[in-house]
């Protein structure tokens, strides 16, 4: 059964010039404590109200779930309390902090009615892995954009949401100001009790605020015979794990002498969705992927040369090599072709890749830095071709005033000034060379 429909709730902290009593209130989640170096617990004024600081809160939609189902899914754009919005219309707003906490709600569907009956979610009932949240203004707009390869802000997502100014954003008073706010919380079953408030001085502007925009992504451990209602938060108080799929715990099961975490929050698979053959022998749920890299050496690397002739044929095509037109060959030759998968180019410029079964060839590719590549685009019947060669001379740029392209951006150089470290000194000296 699902459980019984939490919600994720925001209370952000608000710094203003003069404010009164009502709308000061303890902190959401307690008393934080915090460390300094080794040393635990220090002393650290953590509450808000204190230091002059207004709140308000904010509700995401429901979230129900069933056991061991992973919530990774968008919560759309939400409407800021309309006090806030014409309060700070025009204006900055300063986030100086933030609290979240996972609530149930009475009655069920409808948030901040009775704000005082939210009941917390216990972590060991529904992980929160981590959060990504924006606030928009009136100025900005989120973006469904698509993630480049390992793009770390989409988190492995095909998509991610990007904050974009409008058009509005050049033409108000303080174009300084920022028209949108990102809030990405990493330490997920941590974050209740981390203290999110920001140095003295130190706030996260925003101009216009109207919307907040949530992606939570948690998992549900909480085993259904403890039930999953508000009146069960004293079931179960010692952990008792549900069913969890054999790849859990490396395969070796629940301990009999009991656990104090679920499986589950390994995000084990199982036999319908990429289980790992050691477990599902026959589901036939995992697949392996090959990815070929031209390499500039004289042989492939131990252990990462092309097994067979089709996987070098197509490699070759896919990495923009060759084409319809080009020869794609499998030979035994201990002298004029390397082992394994080659590219060479022809006389008439045309490529061809050859495959070499025997293992000890003599020959070997080239190891210039010159790189060349060609792709093909058939409906517009156009092909482009690009080479770069590191050893082609000095380049010799000349630092022109801005606006002023470089005194050889027309002659086909490209120049590379390397770090010799990691140390913001190598940074800005290869930074100046460059310019």
């Amino acid at each position: 059964m699902p459980a019984a429909s939490p919600l994720v709730v925001f209370a952000l902290v608000v710094l203003v010039a003069a404010v009164a009593r009502v709308g000061f209130a303890a902190n959401m989640n307690g008393r934080y404590k915090v460390a300094s170096g080794a040393d635990q617990n220090v002393p650290f004024n953590d509450d808000y109200a204190s230091k002059g600081h207004e709140y308000f809160d904010v509700w995401a939609p429901e979230i129900a779930t069933h056991y061991g189902e992973v919530f990774w899914t968008d919560q759309h754009n939400q409407p800021l309390p309309e006090s806030i919005v014409k309060r700070f219309a025009g204006k900055a707003i300063a986030i100086t902090g933030y609290e979240m906490d996972q609530v149930m709600v009475q009655p069920t569907g409808q948030p901040g009615v009775n704000p005082g009956l939210d009941v917390s979610v216990p972590i060991n009932w529904a992980y929160n892995h981590h959060y990504m949240a924006y606030m928009t203004g009136e100025h900005s707009a989120l973006v469904h954009m698509i993630a480049e390869p390992g793009d770390t802000e989409a988190h492995g997502a095909a998509m991610k949401w990007v904050a974009l100014d409008k058009p509005s954003a050049a033409f108000r008073a303080d174009s300084r100001i920022p028209t949108s706010q990102f809030f990405s919380e990493g330490n997920g079953g941590e974050s209740r009790k981390s203290f999110h408030g920001y140095p003295e001085g130190f706030a996260q502007l925003i101009d216009s605020p109207q919307t907040w925009h949530i992606t939570p992504m948690q998992i549900d451990t909480r085993n259904r015979d403890c039930g999953v209602t508000p009146a069960d938060i004293k079931n179960c108080t010692k952990f008792t794990p549900g069913p969890e799929p054999k790849q859990a715990r490396y395969g070796l099961g629940i301990p009999l002498e009991g656990t104090n975490y679920s499986g589950i929050l390994e995000c084990p698979c199982n036999s319908r969705y990429g289980g790992d053959p050691a477990f599902y022998p026959e589901a036939g749920t995992k697949t392996t992927e090959h990815k070929f890299l031209a390499q500039g050496a004289a042989k492939c690397p131990a252990g990462e040369a092309v097994a067979a002739a089709s996987q070098c044929f197509a490699a070759a095509a896919e990495l923009g090599f060759t084409n319809r037109t080009a020869v794609n060959k499998t030979v035994t030759d201990t002298n004029s072709v390397p082992s394994g998968c080659s590219v060479v180019r022809r006389g008439d410029g045309t490529m061809a890749a050859y495959f070499n079964t025997e293992l000890d060839s003599a020959a070997t590719c080239s190891t210039t830095g010159r790189r060349a590549g060609r792709v093909f685009a058939g409906e517009l019947g156009v092909t482009l071709g690009l080479a770069v060669d590191p050893d082609a001379g000095k380049v010799t740029f000349k630092h022109s005033a801005k606006g002023i392209y470089c005194s050889q951006n027309h002659v086909a150089v490209l120049g590379k000034w390397e770090m010799a470290n990691a140390s913001a000194a190598e940074a800005t000296r290869a930074l100046q060379q460059c310019e």
